[in-house]
């Protein structure tokens, strides 16, 4: 899907010019998963790159899921990973559940519906079962891995000694149920007239308007350049519609009170880790308030990024995110 070329490309601009090359992808079996749903996944696979080397005490581990769309391969090639020093952190990247490498719709028979917190129960077999860890020192991610970040955290709040989520959300505000909703309406509508991939071209461009914030391309899309933008944009990507819808219902359904009656703020004094929280002032695709409202519940850090690049803050910062992750994760 077009949404995550243009998160790869615009983070390429920001990273560090040598990035690091992304090591061997893995293919876990974990076995049969029981949903959120009541259903049973069967025979769930994930896939999972590990860099650097466990500590004495295999306590020096940092989870880093993917974002909406996004492989492991992507995390390294976008230089997303950069704050994670693997000289002194044993960093395991994962591929969510519904990304097309892990199990998906695409790849697999009788794909149930699926939540972020599915992900996670996914992802805490991987490191438990699999790689036999019995904490973590850290969960990271951006965006739908930000979102994860938090199911990580009120899930299994005694598993990690730190959480870094970074453009995520534990409940997605109105504005943001808005955006998927109509993106699952172009896919309903596609898929009504017989050719579901033709909802592809539709999704990039409701991607596009909601990437980065008007002023962004005031500055940086000239009217000369405009066809070749929308062209850029109606042009799909590697992602299976049929893996983007699935994806698109699990970050509409987020909302990490479920089990705590609902409430976010006895969700919130279920955690345990120490936070940094990291939003966009001005993210027209996951707005920032819900973050920074469970953040003050936390009384936890929000790194506040002022700038005109909406979702993708980050890649404006000048790096100051990334120096402010390093830091955090090694203090």
């Amino acid at each position: 899907m077009r949404v995550t070329s243009s998160f790869l490309l615009l983070l390429l601009a920001a990273a560090t010019p040598a990035l690091s090359q992304a090591p061997e992808l893995q293919i876990a079996d974990i076995g049969d998963l029981t949903l959120d749903s009541g259903s049973i996944l069967r025979g769930v696979k994930l896939g999972y790159r590990a860099d650097g080397t466990l500590n004495a005490d295999r306590s020096n581990a940092v989870l880093f899921p993917t974002w909406f769309g996004g492989t492991s391969s992507d995390l390294y090639a976008a230089g997303a990973v950069a704050p994670v020093d693997t000289e002194k952190f044993y960093l395991i990247t994962v591929d969510a559940l519904g990304n097309g490498v892990s199990s998906s719709p695409s790849n697999s028979n009788d794909f149930p519906e699926i939540t972020i917190r599915d992900m996670v129960r996914a992802e805490h077999a991987l490191v438990t079962k699999v790689l036999g860890l019995s904490e973590l020192h850290a969960v990271m991610g951006i965006s739908m891995g930000g979102m994860q970040t938090f199911e990580w955290m009120t899930t299994y709040p005694e598993f990690m000694n730190k959480a870094v989520p970074i453009v995520g959300s534990p409940r997605l505000g109105s504005y943001d149920v808005l955006l998927w909703e109509t993106q699952l309406e172009a896919i309903a509508i596609a898929r009504e007239l017989g050719d579901v991939e033709r909802a592809s071209g539709l999704l990039g461009m409701v991607s596009a308007l909601a990437l980065q914030t008007p002023k962004y391309h005031a500055k940086r899309t000239p009217r000369s350049k405009t066809e070749r933008w929308l062209e850029s944009n109606k042009s799909g990507g590697g992602l299976a519609v049929i893996d983007i819808e699935s994806q698109l219902r699990a970050m509409i359904a987020i909302d990490v009170g479920k089990s705590y009656e609902g409430s976010l703020e006895r969700a919130a004094a279920a955690v345990k880790a120490q936070v940094l929280n990291i939003v966009g002032s001005h993210d027209h695709m996951v707005t920032p308030e819900p973050a920074i409202r469970f953040a003050e519940l936390l009384g936890a850090e929000s790194v506040i990024l002022d700038n005109d690049c909406g979702h993708l803050a980050q890649s404006c910062d000048g790096g100051a995110s990334n120096a402010a992750v390093k830091r955090f994760l090694e203090r």
